[in-house]
């Protein structure tokens, strides 16, 4: 069976070729704004043009940064045997936690500022799925910490703490912040681990159009120098932060990955590099942020076709967005749509999808499950049709006589225990769901939401190790 899906093209080979040479063009004409001083004094060293902060990239220097990065890694777990291989050869895809959403999306309908509590209980939900993959990231601001020095600190010690899964961090206003979250991992792992191991990673988005925030260019160098994979994403709109047609949105975000990308290969050569694009389409009536279109998943298809066609490079694609306020149908077709063009489009790692609404803004512990479930259904279809030599037995077709019912054949028997069931989808009869107390989906996921947290463990570490990050965490405090 075939996981991996790449008939569906929305470009040519050629046409993915005037791409790459067009996004060549922008890089060294034009240029990108790299609002860091480290990161231009390295380009420079490297052969770039620097002009002020404007930094110019060769089609010589790009092609051979592209050469250098790994088409896959082995991205090491505290329980190794939950590490993942991404990238080529890589036969399912991974699933990673949210990041940015401010508020929780309460069942009664209200909303509220997210916590530290929402934060870990997020992380249970993914350490005790059997989805998700990657743990990490802050799945929900917690408003408690938006004035503390400790934010990162603590949100980090609750990550360790929560999970044994690969982990996935997030970038930092400072190389402080950043050393601190690498010294936590080295507390637990072992000192000097981040150096032989791929452990952890953090989403660098380019500032559009043609930008690096210091803070994210610094962000990648710190990661390169720690042997860390570097992840990059571009996350604009067309038609404002960029041009209203999709190939030249696209020659723009393949533009701002190519530039993080030489960079990150300027500190590190041969650090692997995931490429992610995240297209979003602006409501031209209004100006709204939009995240639910099919036309912007449609570029991002092709950026994935220009990862895996002409990069060979590990992906991830933010796939389970809707502008939905609330986890109704809107939500559900959105975020259905989303999955099917990136998933089955052939990304190896996904997030914004688990309990994303209102276009990244909110979370709902509810739609978590229920998404849970939307990609057991994707990943059931990507894996196709059992096509193995028993599947053309038709000995039972031809044994059983005219208008008997082959229920109780062996091979029906046999295949109960493995055929695909819903966790929280109703496939009773009317009269049974009505006995049951007609409960709709959000109940039932609200109600195995509620037993997953209670049977979380609440401290994956030991006494030791995790008294010793709460230190940590009150020096970074102080």
């Amino acid at each position: 069976m075939i996981c991996f899906n790449r008939e569906f093209k929305v470009l040519t080979d050629s046409q993915l070729q005037r791409v790459h040479t067009l996004s060549l063009e922008v890089l060294e004409r034009k240029g990108v704004l790299f609002h860091s001083e480290d990161a231009r004094r390295i380009l420079e060293r490297h052969g770039a043009r620097v002009d002020g902060e404007c930094v110019r990239l060769s089609p010589a220097l790009v092609d051979a940064a592209i050469a250098q990065c790994p088409p896959r890694f082995l991205w090491q777990a505290r329980d190794s045997r939950k590490s993942l291989l991404v990238g080529d050869g890589q036969d399912e895809v991974f699933v990673m936690q949210d990041h940015g959403p401010v508020f929780v999306q309460e069942r009664n309908g209200q909303r509220r500022l997210g916590t530290l509590e929402d934060v870990v209980n997020f992380y249970k939900l993914g350490q005790t799925s059997a989805v998700t993959t990657i743990v990490g990231q802050c799945t929900v601001d917690p408003h408690e910490l938006d004035d503390s020095p400790c934010k990162h600190t603590r949100i980090t010690h609750e990550l360790l703490r929560h999970t044994d899964k690969p982990i996935l961090s997030w970038p930092q206003m400072s190389n402080r912040h950043t050393q601190d979250i690498f010294d936590m991992v080295e507390m637990v792992m072992g000192a000097g681990y981040l150096s032989r191991n791929h452990f952890l990673t953090a989403s660098v988005c380019a500032l559009s159009p043609l930008q690096y925030a210091q803070e994210s260019a610094d962000t990648i160098i710190a990661y390169a120098r720690a042997g860390q994979p570097v992840l990059l994403l571009t996350a604009p709109m067309n038609g404002v932060s960029a041009p209203i047609g999709d190939i030249a949105a696209l020659v723009m975000q393949n533009s701002e990955i190519l530039a993080g990308l030489v960079l990150a290969q300027a500190v590190a050569p041969g650090i692997p590099v995931i490429y992610g694009i995240g297209t979003y389409a602006s409501d031209l009536r209004t100006g709204a942020f939009v995240t639910g279109s099919p036309d912007s998943k449609l570029v991002d298809r092709a950026a994935l076709q220009l990862a895996q066609t002409l990069y060979h490079l590990p992906t991830r694609f933010m796939a389970g967005n809707t502008d939905a306020k609330i986890p109704d149908i809107q939500a559900g077709y959105e975020t259905m749509q989303n999955y099917v063009l990136l998933l089955m489009g052939g990304t190896h790692m996904i997030n914004e999808c688990l309990g994303i609404l209102d276009g990244m803004m909110a979370v709902s512990y509810e739609k978590y499950i229920i998404d849970e479930e939307l990609l057991r259904r994707t990943d059931r279809m990507m894996r196709g049709l059992d096509t193995g030599e028993a599947a053309f037995d038709i000995s039972d077709l031809l044994d059983t006589p005219h208008g008997e019912s082959f229920l109780m054949q062996e091979s029906t028997l046999a295949a109960c225990g493995h055929q695909w069931l819903p966790e929280v989808s109703c496939w009773s009869s009317y009269d049974a769901w009505e006995a049951d107390g007609r409960p709709d989906i959000l109940d039932r996921a609200a109600d195995l939401c509620a037993e997953r947290l209670r049977e979380a463990p609440d401290n994956l570490l030991g006494n030791d190790v995790n008294q010793a990050l709460a230190a940590f965490v009150e020096r970074a405090s102080a």
